[in-house]
């Protein structure tokens, strides 16, 4: 049997820029800000040509000319005399780049041949006849919509259909050489270009540039069209495989489960080319890095390395922190990019792009902390992660999954209140405090299993200082956690972490009602918004993008309501607002800071 393989001759340019921020700016940084009782105080698109092939054509018999058995040649002929007669394709338009004969299987290959506008399969068996056959052909429409709107831009002599033919066979006859590229766009230096016509999902024809160019860990053959500059498809030639032994996403902390190893983790849609870029910590999504200095360099710090995409390395928690920094790198590395993909699944996707987040293990500026500085977009957040030192030995925060969380979600919460570019909106008063609040809600999220109900209580900070660091576990029982908005105006809750420990008690309500109401999904990944914990997250992140700059409480729940509406019609609204009322905040609530406020338990009509 022959296969063959025709493939149109692709035009298309990628434009790849590497933005390097060197992070000298110093913006407003949010911390854990743990706080023990009775003690001080304590962050390449891929958009695939994914091209469906018709359903192969049965043939009973095809072998123009004899048999055409034998030799490569003869076989090739069959292919094109096949494709001549039943599509029409001039012989002249077809050009066959690469063959060979299998000489154990006697099959014969022929791949990489170039028809003007499309691909095609023929597949022969050993007595010449085409068995089945299958093609992405653009179609006659399609074609002479093109060529009607590149006539005269192609070529000069685009003056018929005859001519049109013409220019698109030139395509991919000739290629451009690229000299002078900084080499950390291409590690060679150089790369390559040549025009051609992609096809696209819905049938039509683009002038598109296609460029090949090799850097460290890959080798891209992209398509750029020729008019936007969009990328219309990117395909990466390596393969990539990586092993993390790490507590995996679903165990917050060392008390709670063992380390395993997790092959190939990123999510195909957020991080289509996976986590790593070279050979160690670091990627589109995340530098991570050890940082025992304290200092803000962090490109030549030390960091895990692996020339096969296995990072593995030992950890005792009997020992000091100092002894698994790369173990601690590694977890801190695998936590910031799920938080990434997760986050992008609900919406916080690339924006000005090449602010990957710069994560310090072990960050020596600071203990019993963590901490997260996040500029506008298009700058590098930076998150510090601190060791513990109040317990022997001492622990190190990159193993609590909440507290990774915690810090990533300050970026997610700093970049959608306000707009991407302005870092200013959750700096002050009750929208400072629900930036906290945001934070420990999300890592709760993470937390909650199937199986769980409301009355599971969470503590955050369990692990590292053995009895967690918010004034109350967050809790649906009144008992446990008796906090309620009208007590915004009592000295004890005005700060910051108070007002935040209230704002995510209050989501902790909305949570549970959601789930109450549509179960929990066994995974958030999933991003299956029939389910209560699903939904939630959503309506979270969708509700800081509806909020306005600085925020009150009153207007974070509004938002929330109006994501509500806006998603699923009002059909979860009780849900809602019976969460916000149980806790003070319904509809006659009111105020903001610095101001008096009016607590409220009533439900609206109909709820």
């Amino acid at each position: 049997m022959v296969r063959l393989s025709f493939s149109l001759g692709y035009v298309a340019c990628i434009l790849l820029a590497v933005k390097q921020v060197d992070g000298h700016q110093q913006p407003p940084v949010k911390t854990f800000s743990p706080t023990l009782k009775n003690k001080g105080p304590l962050t390449i698109y891929e958009h695939p040509l994914d091209v469906k092939l018709d359903s192969p054509v049965q043939v009973s018999s095809f072998a123009p000319n004899g048999n055409g058995a034998g030799s490569l040649k003869s076989m090739t002929n069959v292919a094109i005399a096949y494709l001549t007669k039943t599509l029409a394709i001039p012989a002249t338009n077809i050009k066959v780049t690469d063959a060979y004969t299998d000489t154990c299987s006697g099959i014969t290959h022929l791949g990489d041949v170039d028809v003007v506008n499309g691909q095609a399969n023929v597949n022969i068996d050993a007595q010449g006849r085409v068995i089945s056959s299958s093609n992405s052909f653009a179609s006659a429409d399609a074609l002479n919509r093109f060529s009607k709107r590149s006539r005269g831009s192609l070529t000069s002599r685009a003056n018929s259909d005859a001519s049109i033919v013409h220019s698109l066979k030139s395509l991919s006859e000739y290629q451009i050489k690229i000299t002078n590229v900084p080499t950390h766009v291409a590690a060679t230096g150089e790369s390559t270009a040549k025009k051609a016509l992609l096809q696209t999902d819905d049938g039509s024809l683009v002038p598109v540039w296609h460029i090949v160019m090799r850097q460290e860990s890959s080798w891209w053959s992209a398509h750029v069209n020729q008019g936007t500059n969009k990328i219309e498809a990117i395909n990466d030639w390596v393969s990539h495989y990586e092993a993390y032994n790490v507590f995996p996403r679903t165990i917050d902390t060392p008390n709670d489960g063992k380390r395993t190893v997790v092959t190939n983790p990123a999510d195909a849609k957020a991080s289509p080319k996976g986590w790593v870029t070279g050979n160690g910590t670091r990627g589109n999504n995340v530098w991570a890095q050890n940082n025992p200095t304290g200092g803000n360099s962090w490109k030549d710090n030390h960091r895990p390395s692996s020339t096969n995409g296995v990072f593995n390395y030992p950890l005792d928690l009997s020992h000091e922190p100092a002894s698994y920094v790369d173990a601690a790198t590694t977890q801190l590395f695998y936590t910031v990019n799920t938080m990434h993909d997760l986050s992008y699944l609900y919406g916080f996707d690339e924006g000005a792009g090449g602010d990957y987040v710069v994560a310090f293990a072990q960050d020596g500026s600071s203990t019993n902390n963590a901490n997260f500085a996040a500029p506008p977009d298009g700058q590098n957040g930076v998150m510090r992660m601190f060791v513990w030192d109040l317990t022997n030995p001492h622990r190190d925060g990159d193993f609590e999954q909440s507290i990774v969380a915690h810090e990533y979600t300050h970026g997610i919460s700093k970049r959608l209140t306000g707009g991407p570019s302005n870092a200013d909106c959750l700096n002050s008063g009750e929208a400072s405090g629900m930036g906290e609040g945001w934070s420990d809600t999300v890592a709760n999220l993470l937390r909650i299993k199937p199986g769980d109900s409301r009355r599971r209580d969470m503590v955050v900070g369990s692990y590292v200082t053995g009895q967690g660091i918010r004034d109350y576990p967050y809790s649906t029982n009144m008992k446990t956690n008796p906090l309620t908005y009208g007590q915004l105006d009592t000295p004890n809750h005005q700060g910051t972490y108070s007002m935040g420990t209230m704002w995510a008690t209050i989501l902790y309500e909305m949570i549970w009602n959601l789930i109450d109401a549509h179960g929990i999904a066994t995974d958030l990944f999933t991003h299956d918004l029939s389910k209560g914990n699903c939904l939630a997250l959503q309506l979270i992140l969708n509700g800081m993008k509806l909020q306005p700059c600085n925020p009150s409480f009153i207007d974070a729940r509004n938002a929330i309501l109006q994501a509500e509406k806006n998603l699923t019609g009002g059909k979860n609204k009780c849900a809602i607002w019976k969460a916000f009322s149980k806790r003070g905040m319904g509809p006659k609530a009111s105020g903001k800071s610095f101001t008096t406020h009016v607590a409220d338990n009533a439900v609206p009509a109909g709820c």
